[in-house]
């Protein structure tokens, strides 16, 4: 059940990344992919579950994400 606390209002642009915790199930992520796909088409925007903090430089390029 969503803790409607938590409910916030996305107004995705290209490029954001949307963290969702560590342990949230891979179909939450999808969903909420599949949404800002349908709210907001063309725009590219990422779905991460856990903390990309702990990604290092290497693990970011391997994705295809750099830093600018």
């Amino acid at each position: 059940m969503i803790d409607q606390e938590q409910i916030r209002k996305l107004s995705p642009v290209d490029g954001d990344v949307f963290l969702l915790p560590a342990d949230s199930p891979f179909e939450l992520a999808r969903a909420l992919g599949e949404a800002i796909a349908v709210a907001k088409p063309g725009v590219k925007a990422v779905v991460v579950c856990g903390d990309v903090r702990k990604l290092d430089t290497a693990a970011m390029n391997a994705a295809g994400w750099y830093r600018a």
